[in-house]
């Protein structure tokens, strides 16, 4: 018996498959790295233009090597300018550090020559009149992302020497953070004490013989935060209440149910008038640092202390806050300006005007 063998060219076809598939792969693996080299040149051209057009320069203006030499200058001039005025701000007592921020927004206080870049953000004529009184719930927030050195400067004397002697801030650490635009007391560290009983729904609060609010606190409870949001329209007005302020809560509808309140007069010892930029940026950030601590550590004392620098005042100049959690975890202590960019405030009349 003859036995005729058979070829078997499965085993080649795989190998051949196999050869098909990591040429495949390997393609792809080429085309991605171009796409991510394509990808970084972009940006990088991108990244180029826009610290080109930041100094001051057109990518035209760079064709020669050494034509580098004109950025490295300019770099100079700007980190000279830097060191200068960080220095003089020493002389003059103040801290934080001297910051040249790029604009990110047009808005009413962006010089309009934007090479000048040491005047980014450098004062100018506000041609609005005197805010409207309105909730800060309409606030466009892109309205203060460049506040003018004025304005800042502006803020930073809203704690008097009158008000740290008042409210026995004399002795404190205070120092004006430049980022949130806020005074920072004792390294942020509070002696805040745990007398009020936690279960405690409604805020204590506290006024003066004028009616002014001189102090509200309350123990924020994970439990009895609003389930839903409050979108009612405030309609009471806070003792010195003006055109151009906002109704500002001194503990926030986000931290507790106002609707507890029967009463207008009752509301009122938990409002001030508050300019929109304390209120809606300044203020806002901080309760929203307190609504996650509240999320996070469940039980936080909170307190708020309006600060006048006289008698005769009926607007606070500033709001002292403090939070802390009950297992000492979180820890909050700051104070926060009552100015509006571009205005000047009598804080007697509730008076606002334009800033030169």
């Amino acid at each position: 018996m003859v036995y005729v063998g058979i070829k078997d060219d499965s085993f080649d076809q795989l190998l051949e498959e196999e050869k098909k598939l990591q040429a495949q792969i390997d393609a792809l693996q080429k085309q991605l790295i171009e796409n991510e080299r394509q990808k970084q040149a972009a940006i990088d051209a991108l990244l180029r233009k826009e610290v080109l057009n930041l100094l001051g320069f057109k990518p035209t203006d760079l064709k020669q090597p050494a034509d580098v030499t004109k950025v490295t200058d300019k770099l100079s001039q700007l980190l000279a300018t830097k060191k200068k005025a960080e220095s003089n701000r020493r002389q003059e007592g103040q801290t934080g550090n001297y910051v040249i921020r790029e604009n990110k927004a047009k808005n009413r206080f962006q010089q309009a020559n934007s090479n000048q870049v040491l005047r980014l953000n450098a004062p100018k004529k506000v041609e609005n009149p005197t805010p409207n009184a309105r909730t800060v719930t309409n606030l466009d927030e892109a309205l203060y992302e460049n506040i003018p050195t004025d304005d800042i400067n502006r803020a930073r004397n809203s704690l008097t020497e009158g008000i740290q002697k008042s409210y026995k801030l004399a002795t404190a650490s205070l120092e004006f953070d430049t980022e949130r635009n806020v005074f920072v007391v004792n390294d942020n560290k509070t002696r805040l004490g745990f007398t009020q009983p936690r279960t405690q729904k409604i805020p204590t609060l506290r006024v003066d013989g004028r009616g002014r609010p001189t102090k509200a606190s309350m123990w924020i409870v994970k439990a009895n935060l609003p389930r839903l949001s409050n979108k009612e329209a405030i309609k009471t007005d806070p003792v010195g209440f003006a055109e151009g302020f906002t109704r500002g809560h001194l503990i926030a509808r986000s931290l507790f149910d106002d609707r507890v309140f029967k009463t207008k007069n009752t509301k009122r010892t938990n409002l001030t008038p508050q300019t929109q930029w304390s209120n809606g940026v300044l203020q806002a950030e901080i309760e929203k640092e307190v609504l996650e601590a509240v999320k996070s550590h469940d039980n936080v004392r909170y307190q708020v202390e309006p600060l006048y620098h006289s008698s005769g005042e009926v607007i606070p100049r500033c709001y002292h806050i403090q939070a802390r959690s009950r297992d000492g975890k979180f820890k909050l202590n700051v104070i926060v300006p009552n100015v509006e960019p571009g205005f000047k405030i009598n804080y007697a009349t509730g008076t606002m005007t334009p800033a030169d």
